[in-house]
């Protein structure tokens, strides 16, 4: 079985009670080993497959995880397991409800913004501040999406005040945009999120554990739909000296203030590299140490080299 393979450290985070557990895992430290592991432990105490659900960035991650549970247990168990991206996962369970959801791509509905935005006259209005391109505002709502949960016009005017003269037509070709999108039934990839976050909070869809992979990755609307499952448990697996996706919206809030938001909250620390010699090593953890801790951190090689930089 795959508990048997692993150091104390993965084991003591695989088989964690359940509850709110948040696992450390810097690259190397067999991050993958410990989620399969932590599969198997759910399955082996007699957890429903389908009442876990795995949460990745990729479909190739989830199902190269699965595939490496399925080497100890039947297809028949390991096929229920809900498992893909956020947006893969949404998707599906929209469907599953008769949703109507058509899903379109970033091209097609910047089209589309632009065909509304283009009807609105801001040459006639002599405005003292320059509007800004069609482009530029799709963007911008895109990113406000993944990053806030607060009004479009709260967020905008934060990070641009001088346009407050121009909000009153932003907000109105947005909403144009909106009420076109659902007329037709089309949705963005951040729609998915958005229309599942509130079908959860709705239903009695409930899990056994919720598992999120890359968690120093996730934005505020994904953490505010792992927020909406009913789970017993989260098993969440980051490190917050790898998040590399800020300009993508990604929050390191999430994985930073995990175990105050999360009542009695369980965090493991994985330090057991077996991908990096000692040199590598000595110089990451002279790098990482002038990072802000948020948990304390420290890398030990298992590869015995003794050449230093």
């Amino acid at each position: 079985m795959p508990l048997s393979t692993l150091n104390t450290e993965q084991l003591n985070a695989a088989t964690a009670s359940i509850g709110n557990n948040l696992i450390i895992a810097s690259a190397g430290t067999g991050k993958t080993s410990t989620i399969v592991g932590r599969i198997a432990h759910l399955l082996q105490n007699g957890v429903d497959p389908s009442k876990i659900l795995l949460l990745t960035f990729t479909n190739k991650a989830a199902g190269e995880m699965l595939e490496r549970v399925g080497r100890y247990f039947p297809s028949t168990v390991v096929n229920k397991i809900e498992s893909g991206t956020f947006h893969a996962v949404s998707y599906r369970w929209l469907k599953a409800m008769n949703q109507k959801v058509t899903l379109k791509q970033p091209g097609e509905l910047k089209t589309l913004f632009r065909s509304i935005y283009e009807k609105r006259h801001f040459k006639r209005l002599n405005f003292d501040t320059e509007p800004f391109s069609s482009t530029y505002l799709y963007e911008q709502y895109s990113l406000y999406q993944n990053a806030s949960l607060d009004g479009f016009d709260v967020w905008f005017l934060e990070k641009y005040p001088e346009h407050r003269e121009l909000m009153d037509i932003y907000m109105d070709i947005i909403e144009e945009y909106e009420t076109t999108k659902d007329q037709f039934g089309f949705v963005s990839f951040n729609d998915l999120l958005l229309k599942m976050r509130a079908t959860l909070l709705q239903s009695n869809i409930s899990m056994r554990e919720v598992l999120v992979d890359e968690y120093q990755d996730t934005n505020t609307l994904q953490s505010a739909l792992i927020d909406a499952i009913k789970t017993d448990s989260l098993f969440c697996v980051g490190d917050y000296d790898q998040s590399i996706y800020a300009f993508n919206g990604a929050n390191i809030q999430n994985i930073a203030t995990f175990g105050t938001r999360y009542p009695n909250a369980q965090v493991f620390t994985l330090s057991k590299n077996y991908r990096s010699t000692a040199s590598i090593l000595s110089l990451a953890n002279r790098v990482i140490e002038r990072n802000e801790r948020i948990y304390p951190k420290k890398l030990e090689v298992t590869q015995h080299k003794t050449n230093h930089p």
